[in-house]
């Protein structure tokens, strides 16, 4: 064998030694990548499987957790309604309690009330009455009473105003006659009568002062109730209506000035009365006729003094 033969020979076999060598490296280097593959994707698999685990372990968790929180806000609710409730019921007891007392307490006032009203209604109208009551058990005291009810009227009761169309009347002759009136307001002259003009029943519109002037007493009585001055519009303005008028030959008992007054408070007028004026003012012609009216038109049940100024 030559030596370029022995060469190529050894080299052969260098070759081949080397060849199955890469050959079996790279089936080692191959198997250990599978390996390694096989292990990393066993690892990713185990990894998957603790988180989806871990997961379940969290959502497991969250859902125990939240079902508790739920209870607790439904007892919690459940709580704070039961107080509320219990609270309201509380304010409700509490203010039909408070009710109760404060119906107790008006109507015990008004238990105290009603008979000091009544006692004190029943004196003012005994200081109204007793001067009357003298004058009628003897008429002759009548001069005497007068300054005694005068004071009553004037210190002891509350004065009043008159409104439009009140009565009004003043004393004459020491408290035995007296001279009424129809309030009319508008200025200082306000006050419609029937006055004696030589001879005639002539209706003048005068003030006050004079009103007052020729009588003997100095106090101008209005129709009231309960303290409070009353009247009767319709009577104002039929006063008003006549005012200038003359109604014929004066007469101190058949056609005088409470003749007059009466006819302003009646109803009809004399032109729709069948009778005419003169056939019902005969049977009108005193204070006391003035007052049973009055008290039929406009509930005058008593009489207080009006502190007048011209």
């Amino acid at each position: 064998m030559g030596l370029f033969d022995f060469a190529e020979s050894a080299f052969g076999s260098v070759c081949g030694v080397i060849s199955g060598t890469v050959s079996v490296a790279e089936k080692t280097v191959s198997g250990v990548a599978e390996a390694a593959g096989d292990a990393v994707f066993s690892a990713g698999n185990a990894v998957c499987d603790v988180a989806e685990m871990a997961g379940k372990a969290v959502c497991d968790a969250a859902d125990i957790a939240g079902g508790a929180v739920s209870s607790a806000g439904k007892a919690v609710s459940g709580t704070a309604e039961f107080i509320g409730d219990t609270v309201c019921a509380a304010g409700n007891a509490a203010c039909d309690a408070a009710e109760k007392g404060i119906n107790i307490v008006c109507d015990t006032i008004d238990a105290i009330d009603k008979p000091v009203s009544q006692v004190a209604d029943f004196a003012d109208n005994a200081t109204q009455y007793v001067p009357e009551i003298m004058k009628f058990v003897n008429p002759a005291l009548g001069p005497l009473m007068a300054p005694v009810e005068s004071f009553i009227d004037n210190v002891v009761r509350d004065p009043v105003t008159p409104v439009f169309g009140s009565v009004l009347y003043v004393d004459l002759a020491f408290g035995s006659a007296e001279h009424s009136g129809i309030y009319v307001g508008g200025g200082e002259k306000c006050i419609v009568e029937l006055t004696n003009e030589g001879g005639q029943c002539i209706i003048n519109l005068v003030s006050p002062s004079e009103f007052v002037n020729g009588g003997t007493g100095f106090s101008i009585y209005v129709s009231s109730h309960h303290g409070y001055a009353v009247g009767k519009k319709r009577a104002a303005r039929r006063a008003l209506s006549m005012v200038g008028c003359n109604l014929g030959t004066y007469n101190i008992a058949l056609n005088n000035c409470h003749m007059f007054t009466n006819y302003c408070l009646r109803k009809k007028g004399c032109d729709d009365d069948s009778r005419g004026f003169s056939a019902f003012l005969n049977m009108e012609m005193t204070l006391t006729s003035i007052k049973n009216r009055a008290r039929k038109v406009m509930d005058a049940d008593e009489w207080r003094v009006w502190h007048y100024r011209d």
